[in-house]
C-alpha cells in the first residue's frame, strides 16, 4: 500500500488504515513528549552539575567574599533598579541624635612604658685628640638611637619559706605563715604559669606538644600529660565563673548564636566523631558563652537556652524550630540576610539578571545599616520602617515572581525557596532598633575554633569538650572587652580559687573597668580604624556608581 493510487475502495478497509496511521500518530507524540521532558531533566541536571562545578572552582581558586563592588565588571548593563531619590533620606529626631563617636588618634610605638637601658658609646682618649693641634676635643652634644630589643620568656621557681614557731615550755602547738595561694591544691604549677599553657592553647592556638618544645627551649621538660591535668583543673577552677555568665546572658532580650563543627576522638566508641562547639552572645549582658555537645541534635540548644525569652539570632538550622514553635512566641527568631545573600550569590553564573537585581537590593539594605549604626536603637528601627521597609517589599514581590519562573532544581529556585521560608524572620530586624540585619556577630566569634582546630585537629575524648568550652568562654570574655588575658587570667586563678563570693567583680566587664590599665586600648583604636576606612570605602563606591 506504498503507492497512494492504490487505496482500497472499501470504507470499512479506509478507516481502519486511518485509525492505524491516528495510533502510530499518538504514539509518535507520546515517545516525543517523553523525550522532551527527559530532555528538560537532562539540562536541568546538567545545569546543577555546572552550578556545582563553579561553586567548587570558586572555592579553591576564586575569592571567598561575597562583596560585590558597585560598578564591577557589566553590571550597569542590566539597569537594576534602585531606590526613588524622590525621597528624602530619613534624619533622626532631634530627641534620637547619634550616638558619640570616638575621636581617631594615630598609632604609634608607645616605647616609654617599657624598661630602657642605658648603653653609653664614647672615643678612646687618642680619638678624642685634636689632629691639627693635639688638643683634646670639647664634647658639643650626643645623639641617642633607641633600639627595640626582645628577651625570651623564662621559667622561675620562688621559694616561699615559711619558719613555725612553738613554746620550748608548754605544749601549746607550733604556729606558722599560712601557705601561700596556688590554683592547684599542693600542686607545683603557680598561676602565671597555668595562665601562660591557658592562653597558648586556647587563645593563641599552640598545641600541648608544641608548647612542651616551648618549654624545653626554655630550660625544663613539662610532658604534654601533665600540661593538660593542670588545664583540666584551671577549667573546673573556673567553672562557677563560666556559669555566672551563662546566667546573666540568659537574661538578655536578644541573643545571637551559630555551630562549628570539631572532630571527637574516643567516648566508647571506634574512630572518631563530629562534635559541636556553640557560641551564644548577649548585648545587654556583654559576654560570649560557648557550649559543647557530642553531636548537632536539637537537644543542644535547647537545654543551654532553657529560660530564655527575648529574640533569638540564628540560621536556618531546623534544630531551633521547636525552640521557636514551643515557646509560645517566647523566643522570637530573627534571621540571617548573610546567609540568604550567600545563596543567591552561588546562582550568580547561572541567572546572572535576576541574581545581580536580588543582590542590589541586599546591598541598599546594608548600606541602611551602615548609616545607622552609630545612631540610637529607636533612630535606627525608624530608619529601617522608612527606608528598609520598601525595599524588603520590592524584593518579597520579586521573589513571588521567580517562584514560578526559576527551574526547580537550580541554584536560584533552591536561594528562591530559602528566602520565602524564613521571610517573616528576615524581615523581622526592622521591628526593633536592637536587632541586626545578619548573625555575623556569631560567625566571627566562632572563627577562634575554626583556627585552633587548624592546629590541634581534635578533642582527645568527649570530656575534653565542656572544659575547652569554659576556658574558650572566659578568654572571649578577655577578648571581646580588649583584656590582656594572661593579667586577668592569672588574676582569675588566684582570686577565685575556693571563693566563689566574688564572681560578679571578676567579669570581665566589671574587671575591664576596675583595671583599665590592662586594656589593650590599640584594639579599641584598630576597630575604629577599620569601621572608619569601610565608611569611606562604601560612600566613594556610592558616589561612583553608574546607577546613580
Amino acid at each position: 500500500m506504498d503507492d497512494a493510487h492504490a487505496l482500497p475502495d472499501d470504507l470499512a478497509a479506509c478507516q481502519r488504515l486511518l485509525l492505524a496511521a491516528f495510533q502510530k500518530t499518538t504514539e509518535l507524540s507520546r515517545v516525543l513528549d517523553e523525550t522532551a521532558a527527559s530532555y528538560e531533566e537532562l539540562q536541568a541536571t546538567h545545569q546543577a552539575a555546572l552550578d556545582e562545578l563553579n561553586a567548587l572552582k570558586r572555592w579553591i581558586y576564586g575569592r571567598r567574599t561575597e562583596k560585590l563592588v558597585e560598578g564591577e565588571g557589566q553590571r550597569h548593563l542590566f539597569n537594576l533598579e534602585s531606590p526613588s531619590t524622590s525621597a528624602p533620606p530619613f534624619e533622626p529626631t532631634p530627641e534620637s541624635q547619634r550616638l558619640p563617636t570616638a575621636r581617631r588618634h594615630r598609632r604609634e610605638f608607645d616605647l616609654d612604658e617599657l624598661p630602657h637601658f642605658r648603653h653609653e658609646h664614647d672615643l678612646s682618649e687618642a680619638d678624642q685628640q685634636c689632629s691639627g693641634c693635639g688638643r683634646t676635643k670639647d664634647r658639643i652634644g650626643q645623639d641617642e638611637s633607641r633600639i627595640l630589643e626582645y628577651v625570651p620568656a623564662k621559667l622561675e621557681v620562688h621559694v616561699h619559706v615559711r619558719p613555725k614557731y612553738a613554746c620550748r615550755y608548754c605544749k601549746d602547738g607550733v604556729a606558722s605563715p599560712p601557705p601561700p595561694e596556688r590554683p592547684i591544691a599542693r600542686g607545683i604549677a603557680g598561676p602565671g604559669l597555668i595562665a601562660q599553657i591557658v592562653v597558648a592553647k586556647f587563645g593563641d592556638h599552640l598545641p600541648l606538644y608544641r608548647q612542651e618544645d616551648f618549654f624545653t627551649r626554655h630550660g625544663l621538660h613539662i610532658a604534654r600529660s601533665t600540661q593538660c591535668d593542670w588545664v583540666q583543673a584551671a577549667a573546673e577552677l573556673l567553672r562557677p565563673l563560666y556559669e555566672r555568665q551563662k546566667e546573666l546572658l540568659l537574661k538578655s532580650p536578644v541573643l545571637w548564636t551559630d555551630d562549628t563543627p570539631v572532630t571527637l576522638l574516643g567516648g566508647g566508641q571506634e574512630g572518631s566523631r563530629q562534635g559541636r562547639f556553640w557560641a551564644y552572645i548577649a548585648e545587654e549582658h556583654p559576654y560570649s558563652v560557648y557550649d559543647f555537645t557530642e553531636s548537632r541534635a536539637r537537644d543542644g540548644p535547647a537545654n543551654f537556652l532553657q529560660g530564655f525569652k527575648g529574640y533569638l539570632h540564628a540560621d536556618a538550622y531546623g534544630g531551633y524550630d521547636h525552640i521557636f514553635l514551643g515557646s509560645n512566641d517566647a523566643v522570637r527568631e530573627v534571621a540571617c540576610w548573610a546567609h540568604a545573600r550567600r545563596k543567591f550569590f552561588e546562582a550568580i553564573h547561572s541567572s546572572p539578571r535576576d541574581t545581580h537585581q536580588l543582590l542590589e537590593w541586599i546591598r541598599q539594605l546594608y548600606h541602611i545599616e551602615d548609616r545607622a549604626r552609630t545612631w540610637t536603637e529607636a533612630a535606627r528601627a525608624a530608619l529601617r520602617q522608612h527606608e528598609a521597609e520598601p525595599v524588603l517589599d520590592r524584593i518579597e514581590a520579586y521573589l513571588a515572581h521567580l517562584e514560578h519562573r526559576a527551574l526547580p532544581k537550580s541554584v536560584l529556585a533552591k536561594a528562591v525557596s530559602y528566602a520565602q521560608n524564613q521571610w517573616q524572620a528576615l524581615r523581622r530586624y526592622t521591628t526593633d532598633g536592637r536587632l541586626s540585619i545578619d548573625n555575623n556577630v556569631s560567625e566571627r566569634t566562632l572563627r577562634h575554633q575554626a583556627i585552633g582546630r587548624k592546629n590541634w585537629l581534635f578533642l582527645g575524648s568527649w570530656q575534653a569538650g565542656p572544659r575547652a568550652a569554659v576556658l574558650f568562654t572566659i578568654l572571649a570574655g578577655a577578648k571581646r572587652h580588649r583584656i590582656e588575658p594572661w593579667t586577668y587570667l592569672r588574676e582569675l586563678l588566684l582570686r577565685l580559687h575556693g571563693d566563689d563570693s566574688r564572681l560578679d567583680e571578676m567579669l570581665p566587664d566589671k574587671w575591664a573597668a576596675n583595671h583599665p590599665e590592662s586594656v589593650l586600648t590599640y584594639r579599641l583604636e584598630e576597630s575604629r580604624r577599620k569601621a572608619a576606612a569601610k565608611s569611606t570605602r562604601r560612600r566613594h563606591a556610592r558616589a561612583t556608581s553608574p546607577n546613580r
